[in-house]
């Protein structure tokens, strides 16, 4: 069962060396980077670990846009490339929705790399739409919830 974990100084550099594919390098930014931009936004991104039971899986960070209080935007989600084909993404994003609704959230959105076609097709399948919007070079995605 997927749960997620404060990331710690006893689990930060587990967290980091958690790897991907070679062909993934330009869809997602270094789990270092991710922890690290955490810092400067405490009061907004959640910055987690991935789990299965006591499995570290991946890594997300997410929470309240920092250009609009009204959304909840996931910014980073990493599943290591050893667990991949589990089912963690999905479950991962599951919970994440949770976490908006429990927090008040009526709109979720992330985005995705316009090459990553597994994301998109994952965020389709959760219920995510596009507008046609680009932040970033990314394509953005929204869900609503409750």
């Amino acid at each position: 069962m997927i749960n997620f974990k404060n990331i710690t100084a006893d689990n930060w550099k587990e967290c980091i060396n958690l790897k991907i594919t070679d062909d993934e390098i330009e869809f997602i930014s270094p789990n270092v980077y991710s922890i690290a931009e955490a810092q400067f936004y405490p009061n907004i991104a959640v910055s987690k670990a991935i789990y299965d039971d006591e499995q570290m899986v991946g890594y997300t960070l997410f929470g309240e846009d920092e250009h609009d209080c009204k959304l909840f935007y996931i910014d980073r989600l990493m599943i290591s490339k050893d667990f991949r084909y589990k089912g963690y993404a999905f479950e991962t994003i599951q919970l994440i929705i949770k976490e908006a609704i429990k927090n008040g959230f009526n709109v979720i959105a992330t985005s995705a790399h316009p090459k990553n076609n597994k994301m998109q097709s994952l965020l389709e399948k959760l219920g995510f739409y596009t507008k046609n919007e680009i932040n970033d070079g990314e394509i953005v995605f929204y869900c609503k919830v409750k």
